[in-house]
């Protein structure tokens, strides 16, 4: 199974995306769903089913994060995959402890990943030939994170659908 780990934004955030993307950018030839929408923290790729066990053992063990907020603010296109998509421009520690926790779990359990700098993205769109003209709206979505979620990715004849696996809340964050 093709697999990764993400965070998946709350459904009012999803949607308030989605209704920004129609707006800012009205032509899309093939823009993410609505219900697709999430921000990768480590693409696994092809596992088996020991891959997941030992992942969901591992992230079991050693995960230990409260929930944390994280605000798309900006919009990035990669013309090698034609993507267009949302980044933040200031990345929460706990999501970089996040990114470095899941590379130590593929390692550990046997699962090579492809050495990048992580680049935090939220797709909005494939299949864009050119890079898009600026947004008509900035964007500005802040939203909580309340868990980890290891997603599998299965296709189909009508598209792409990620299907959650497994998912590990993260701890209330309490402030007095």
């Amino acid at each position: 199974m093709r697999a990764f780990f993400a965070l998946t934004p709350p459904p009012s955030s999803k949607l308030a995306i989605d209704a920004w993307r129609e707006k800012a950018f009205p032509h899309f030839f093939s823009p993410v769903k609505a219900s697709n929408l999430h921000i990768t923290l480590a693409f696994l790729g092809e596992i088996t089913e020991n891959h997941l066990d030992a992942l969901s053992q591992y992230v079991d063990s050693h995960l230990n994060m409260q929930c944390f907020s994280i605000t798309l603010d900006y919009v990035g296109y990669w013309s090698k995959p034609k993507a267009l998509w949302l980044g933040n421009t200031a990345l929460p520690k706990e999501q970089l402890e996040l990114v470095d926790c899941l590379q130590k779990a593929a390692a550990t359990c046997g699962i090579k990943m492809q050495k990048r700098d992580y680049i935090s993205h939220l797709t909005l769109a494939r299949k864009c030939h050119e890079n898009p003209p600026a947004a008509l709206i900035e964007p500005n979505f802040t939203f909580q994170n309340t868990e980890l979620t290891l997603y599998e990715s299965v296709s189909s004849p009508y598209g792409v659908l990620y299907r959650p696996i497994l998912s590990w809340p993260f701890s209330p964050r309490f402030s007095f």
